[in-house]
């Protein structure tokens, strides 16, 4: 198998999460306009459908015992991640790939955490607090709304970060050569 082909489940979770965050972000940047109203709802249940995507990407992270190459945090892995930063300062870049622990894989985790993370607070938002989406209720609801909303805000700017980031290094990897867009979006 291509060092760089990923598996059939793998790329539908790519596709979902590219177009369902991607929605999102977009989207989030019309929500604060009242003049915007029907993009706060698809916001909402756009976001609910990332929710679901996200879920289920853990449970595939999960079922292919795929942490230690998202999240290589132990001693071996910092050093895999600090040799690929060291190769960026002298012109190489990183492998990556399925199984490949390093930087990339590092990289993913990252995003996988902070797509979680903005997931996890819009749920909160839409289903725990009282009044739901907007928090309708006391002004106890409300300061938790805003509380809640402005920490699924911070983490949005991770996750621009994230994909430009993200987008920018498989730009760079295709043009140097390395097979990522077929990889990852073809059969």
């Amino acid at each position: 198998m291509d060092e760089t082909r990923w598996d059939l489940m793998t790329r539908i979770l790519h596709w979902g999460l590219a177009l369902t965050i991607s929605a999102q972000l977009i989207s989030g940047l019309l929500v604060p306009d009242p003049q915007t109203r029907a993009f706060f709802y698809f916001h909402e249940w756009d976001g609910l459908a990332a929710s679901t995507v996200i879920f289920v990407v853990w449970l595939w992270i999960y079922s292919i015992q795929d942490f230690g190459t998202l999240f290589p945090w132990n001693r071996a892995g910092m050093q895999a991640v600090g040799a690929d930063i060291r190769g960026l300062f002298r012109g190489m870049l990183p492998s990556g790939g399925p199984n490949h622990i390093g930087l990339a894989s590092f990289w993913h985790g990252l995003g996988i955490l902070a797509v979680t993370g903005m997931a996890i607070t819009g749920v909160w938002i839409f289903f725990v607090i009282p009044g739901g989406h907007g928090a309708s209720g006391s002004s106890t609801d409300f300061h938790e709304y805003m509380q809640v909303s402005w920490l699924h805000k911070m983490i949005s700017y991770f996750v621009w970060a994230y994909l430009i980031g993200h987008i920018s290094f498989a730009i760079l990897h295709q043009k140097k050569g390395a097979p990522i867009f077929r990889g990852i979006f073809y059969r």
